[in-house]
């Protein structure tokens, strides 16, 4: 039974080797029960056309799954090149599980020095110990030999009959389809005695090598699940984090129920914070930033613990921790980038690109970084749109970032709202001074994508209760 899957990688493997147009295509493809004329698995060359990669299959024999190889071409030559030594290491990674048997398939006349190179090839590979699992199957043969084994054994030479000896006596014929098709009875007993052959061979050929690599796939695999693991327990670890925090803010509203000025308040600065996190506060890739080390780079080049300049004080830089990148990529349609002009205290004219809002040339002022390394406010001048489809939104430690020489918020609006969006991700920075983050995607950190649904939570409730109270009062009114 044969299925055209992907080889596993706790399956031993079969490996077919041989010179080049011997056959070895060809039973593979008998092996998988797949005709030579039809659509074969194995693509089968003539004596002229050698082959470099390896292709595999899935096998089945009595249930117990195998990996068949079919090494064209790698075995066959003694000029090992720098590619024939990377197809024998791919063909070794198959064979990580072990060797249950090694096909060798030559034609059915003589062992030519080819052939014999093959074999030391094998030998000098996976040791002498090879031997004990190698099978001769001979190709080409007539009608004659295939039928009458007991005849084609005795014409076998000296040098053959050695050979197979040295191997156990395992050998089997490889019948030419031309003569017997792969529905004649001649042919199916000839390839179940091959498989029968397979079946009875005494465990699998190992060694350091083969060992070693399948350690090294296995501790793959074994790393992969254990960083989703990892991911999975850190997304649950923030999520009930999150809960915590939503719970308490939720008391806090309960608290407040009968200080209806109270409730305002508070409803009002949780709106203005949670309005904040809905517009995610993006720069735009090309926006400039300064690092600690003093080097200017664009946000596109900003990676998780990058220490950027946040903000200047009593003339002295500080430059805060990069913990969080809440997503980055392409937008499927350009967004909206204040393009802000302003005039520098010395007179000179610059201009800055943010995701910026209730912007009002000569009202608004901004503080910008002056040639004296101090933060000086200056009105804006001039606002214009731009559109880019390129964006990224990060958090610092200190919530803030000078971007392009403007002091900004990392949450995009500046105080009072600060304290307040500070408040909500606490938790998050807390983490990630235990685990730092690895998210650097196009699709919303866990934590901030929480915060957002629980923003469109309070929505809809607020506008219940509106709902709620304009109902009453209206019933009230008409009572009176």
């Amino acid at each position: 039974m044969s299925r055209s899957l992907p080889t596993e990688i706790n399956a031993p493997a079969i490996l077919i080797v041989g010179k080049t147009g011997a056959g070895k295509s060809t039973l593979g493809n008998y092996l998988l029960n797949i005709p030579g004329e039809e659509n074969p698995f194995f693509d089968v060359s003539d004596s002229f056309v050698t082959t470099k990669l390896s292709k595999f299959a899935f096998l089945e024999i009595n249930d117990k799954p195998y990996n068949v190889i079919d090494t064209p071409g790698i075995f066959d030559t003694n000029d090992i090149n720098d590619a024939t030594t990377k197809e024998i290491v791919r063909t070794m990674v198959h064979c990580s599980s072990g060797i249950k048997a090694i096909l060798f398939v030559f034609e059915a006349k003589r062992l030519t020095k080819e052939q014999k190179d093959v074999i030391d090839g094998i030998v000098t590979l996976f040791g002498k110990k090879s031997l004990q699992y190698m099978i001769a199957v001979f190709s080409n043969c007539n009608a004659k030999r295939t039928e009458d084994t007991d005849q084609f054994k005795m014409s076998w030479n000296e040098e053959i009959r050695a050979f197979v000896n040295s191997i156990g006596s395992r050998w089997a014929i490889s019948p030419n389809s031309d003569i017997f098709p792969s529905d004649h009875p001649v042919h199916q007993s000839h390839i179940n005695k091959l498989r029968d052959i397979i079946d009875k061979i005494d465990g699998v050929l190992t060694n350091d090598i083969l060992d070693e690599i399948r350690k090294e796939r296995e501790d793959a695999v074994r790393s992969a699940k254990e960083a989703e693991e990892r991911r999975q327990i850190e997304y649950e670890m923030l999520k009930k984090i999150a809960e915590e925090v939503a719970e308490r803010l939720a008391c806090l509203e309960k608290k407040a129920e009968d200080d209806e000025k109270e409730i305002k308040d508070i409803r009002h600065m949780m709106a203005d914070s949670i309005n904040l996190l809905k517009s995610k506060g993006c720069f735009w890739l090309g926006t400039r930033i300064m690092l600690a080390s003093g080097r200017i780079i664009q946000m596109s080049e900003l990676q998780v613990g990058d220490k950027v300049l946040s903000n200047i004080r009593n003339g002295i830089a500080e430059f805060s921790e990069v913990y969080l990148i809440a997503h980055i990529g392409k937008l499927e349609h350009k967004a909206k980038f204040a393009k802000i002009r302003f005039t520098k205290p010395d007179g000179s004219k610059d201009l800055s690109i943010a995701f910026a809002k209730n912007l009002q040339p000569g009202k608004t002022k901004i503080l910008i970084l002056d040639n004296k390394n101090k933060l000086t406010p200056v009105l804006v001048d001039d606002v214009t749109n731009e559109w880019h489809d390129r964006y990224i939104s990060f958090y610092t430690r200190d919530g803030t970032v000078i971007a392009d020489g403007v002091l900004c918020s990392c949450y995009d609006h500046c105080p009072p709202s600060q304290m307040i969006m500070d408040l909500a991700f606490l938790p998050i920075r807390w983490w990630t001074l235990i685990v730092p983050s690895t998210h650097r995607d196009e699709n919303l950190h866990p934590y901030v994508q929480f915060l957002e649904t629980l923003y469109l939570s309070f929505v809809h409730f607020k506008k219940w209760v509106e709902q709620f109270t304009v109902q009453i009062l209206s019933d009230q009114i008409r009572k009176v």
